[in-house]
């Protein structure tokens, strides 16, 4: 009788650990669920019983703190990992699109001094020195048509002065040209008057 009795405790006992157990399970695997790594380190230590100045906690408890801890690492590395990808991408198209960027400032430039220039005479110059030198050429041109026709008008004048002058010697000379003639003609009545009177008899 007595080895029966200590049977049935000891099977109510068994069954009493094991329903314990599997309610702690259960009631761990539903706090667990809900809660964050440091909440089921929190949930463990409350639900630990305490020996003294130790905490005694069940090993299934234990176990699934780690088994999920180490998911949680894993996840965490798996993340890292991930996210460093994802950096090394945009480090990739960062450099990538500087160097698109830096092409495209080297051709604005291009660009820009080309449409800032032009060639004169062979001479790559700015537009600014361009107009400098075409109203520099135009003044130049302007000031020499000035002086060549001051020129012009003073050889005008000249000429005309020298015309003039040279009409009125023509018309002077004309004039000395008659009077030496009436002159030499009157001479010449004035010798013969005086041959004829010479040769008259005596």
């Amino acid at each position: 009788m007595k080895k029966i009795l200590t049977r049935y405790v000891t099977v109510f006992t068994l069954l009493v650990l094991t329903t314990t157990t599997f309610a702690q399970n259960n009631s761990f695997n539903a706090a667990f669920d809900s809660l964050s790594i440091e909440g089921q380190f929190e949930h463990l230590y409350r639900r630990s019983n305490t020996f003294e100045e130790y905490k005694v906690i069940s090993i299934s408890g234990y176990n699934l703190l780690k088994k999920n801890s180490q998911d949680s690492i894993l996840q965490y590395k798996q993340d890292a990992d991930s996210h460093l990808q994802e950096i090394a991408t945009l480090k990739s198209n960062l450099t990538s699109t500087n160097s698109e960027i830096e092409k495209l400032q080297a051709e604005l430039s291009s660009t820009q001094q080309a449409k800032d220039s032009m060639r004169f005479i062979g001479i790559e110059v700015s537009k600014g020195a361009y107009n400098a030198i075409m109203w520099g050429i135009i003044i130049c041109l302007a000031v020499i048509s000035v002086i060549l026709f001051s020129l012009f008008n003073r050889g005008h004048r000249v000429v005309k002065e020298t015309k003039n002058r040279l009409a009125e010697v023509q018309e002077d000379l004309e004039t000395l040209r008659k009077n030496a003639l009436v002159r030499e003609q009157k001479l010449a009545r004035e010798l013969m008057d005086y041959k004829l009177k010479n040769k008259s008899p005596r």
